[in-house]
């Protein structure tokens, strides 16, 4: 198996309002190159910018998307602190987004291709758990709109691997968004 994680488009504003015109082109520029691959399933958070990017990689790869709020945005200061230092909140959180992974290590030996469009902390805490990282140390791991990442079962060790994280050649370089901080 193998899950492909991505950060949704460029949003409109610092609100969940959608996608902006930048966004919607590098969402159009993630999807064209998606439809070079085969994916058996999609998912995406529940929130305005993932699932408007989602729409427009599921009509150029003819998959259905499975809206799951447990991907979610994560608050950055779950990075920050050590996890014994949670919050109730946090832990739930952290909780659900494990359990939700778990069935694609029960699942691990079937030949699929998962896509998973989320948030960047979220997609962060997803690497932490299937590499088994401590989540702390993962705030240094940035991820780009669009950027794409992508683990792989690895049968002989029983574990995930990471293939690559926040490939974004797909963007050309006005719509990459580098120079942010």
């Amino acid at each position: 198996m193998e899950i492909v994680f991505v950060r949704h488009a460029e949003k409109k504003g610092e609100e969940d309002l959608g996608l902006s015109q930048k966004g919607i082109q590098q969402a159009k520029n993630f999807a064209k190159r998606l439809s070079k691959n085969h994916f058996d399933e999609l998912y995406c958070s529940g929130l305005q910018r993932a699932i408007e990017t989602a729409k427009i990689i599921s009509e150029k790869i003819n998959i259905p998307i499975r809206i799951k709020p447990v991907l979610n945005e994560i608050s950055s200061e779950i990075f920050k602190k050590d996890q014994k230092e949670w919050s109730n909140e946090e832990l739930t959180q952290y909780s659900k987004l494990k359990k939700f992974l778990e069935k694609f290590t029960k699942r691990a030996k079937e030949n699929k291709r998962i896509l998973i469009i989320a948030h960047g902390n979220t997609n962060r805490l997803i690497l932490s758990i299937l590499l088994e990282l401590n989540p702390k140390n993962l705030i240094r791991f940035r991820l780009l709109e669009t950027g794409i990442s992508e683990v792989y079962w690895m049968p002989k060790f029983k574990n995930w691997r990471l293939k690559y994280w926040n490939d974004i050649s797909h963007q050309p370089k006005e719509l990459a968004s580098i120079g942010k901080y």
